[in-house]
């Protein structure tokens, strides 16, 4: 028997060696309709990819197809066993860092205003307006070092304000260097920590998710490439995003959410503003806005709308999440602020969030090296 399996593995080699040396360890294995393989990253199994990132996958067997298929490579998130036809010798895979959702502080507060370094992955973008000046009105998170995510609906701007830059390491709008004072009881200055300012970026590209419907909001969810590799710091660093299946199935009785939108004074706020928010189930969410003509989708979370603690105006692009396991405990983002922000909190009208887990393929699907 291993006489025979050791001849198949020969013969697929001198058949396909130009595959063969693209797969990672040369692991060979079984798909689930019995024809011999290689265990790949899922984005280099052509046939398999292309039904994954398809709008409108044939959902019927797919899932048990792809959970037969399933394989293990070392350090690769998702590989499946793939056959050596289909395996794509260009197809490029772009692993999002593993170094990722660390705040720099030991413990973040979740109080309202927050600590230099407390989120280290928000973005502020920076609109140009037809008349010249620029203004801030949407936020995002750096989740690579080329790429900020964000909401479609931040992206597909009217012709009088374009998108111009995005600036990252900001704290304080207020503020040139941002800093943590520290203060003995009586009020005097005993510490300072200091970040370094923030650094502002230019756009080489913008995504928009294809089936992105503007009226009704659905899959409001973009992604920004920079135009450089960002440096990262104490002050700059990327957030994790749900990449396993655990937390992309990982469903929390909480929520943070963090921006610089408007305050209950109506205006902007200068310095990066954080909230805990309850979470609020689609069934629930989708009962409290019939009457706004609004519709929660699937692919949509909701959380909020309890004693005017929301996201806001400004906030949109956001991160919705919280600290999670996944290579010790780490901030991961679970949703993208989306709807429901002129609101601000008002009672039974949560916020309404693009849930990330269901658009990670399509995330990886556009990312570039």
């Amino acid at each position: 028997m291993s006489f025979v399996f050791r001849t198949l593995t020969v013969l697929l080699l001198a058949g396909i060696s130009a595959a063969a040396a693209a797969v990672p360890s040369e692991v060979p294995c079984t798909t689930p309709v019995r024809k011999p393989g290689f265990c790949v990253d899922i984005r280099r199994c052509a046939n398999i990819y292309r039904i994954v990132t398809d709008p409108n996958p044939p959902l019927i067997g797919l899932a048990n197809y792809i959970r037969k298929a399933a394989c293990t490579l070392p350090r690769v998130e998702r590989s499946v066993c793939c056959v050596p036809s289909e395996i794509d010798l260009k197809a490029k895979v772009v692993a999002l860092p593993t170094k990722c959702g660390q705040a720099v502080t030991d413990r973040i507060a979740y109080g309202n205003v927050t600590k230099v370094f407390d989120f280290p992955w928000m973005a502020v973008l920076k609109y140009k307006t037809i008349a010249g000046y620029m203004t801030d009105a949407c936020g995002g998170t750096l989740i690579h070092k080329r790429y900020v995510l964000t909401a479609a609906h931040c992206l597909r701007t009217p012709s009088k304000i374009q998108i111009h830059t995005v600036r990252l390491g900001e704290h304080d709008k207020s503020s040139e260097i941002d800093c943590n004072i520290y203060r003995n009881p009586r009020g005097m200055v005993i510490q300072e920590e200091c970040a370094k300012k923030p650094v502002d970026y230019g756009i080489e590209s913008m995504v928009l998710h294809e089936n992105y419907n503007k009226p009704t909001r659905s899959n409001d969810i973009g992604l920004i490439r920079l135009d450089r590799d960002v440096k990262m710091d104490d002050h700059i660093h990327p957030i994790c995003l749900p990449v396993t299946p655990a937390l992309r199935s990982l469903e929390l009785k909480r929520y943070l959410v963090t921006g610089w939108g408007t305050t209950e004074n109506q205006i902007g706020s200068d310095v990066l503003l954080s909230a805990v928010l309850p979470s609020v189930s689609n069934e629930d969410c989708n009962k409290r806005w019939q009457k706004f003509n609004a519709r929660v989708y699937d692919t949509d979370m909701c959380a909020g709308g309890e004693n005017f603690v929301d996201s806001c105006e400004g906030d949109s692009g956001g991160p919705l999440g919280f600290p999670a396991t996944y290579n010790g405990v780490r901030f991961v983002q679970f949703g993208v602020v989306a709807r429901g922000g002129s609101f601000c909190g008002a009672e039974n009208r949560p916020g309404i969030y693009t849930r990330v887990a269901p658009y990670m393929d399509w995330i990886m699907a556009n990312i570039e090296p």
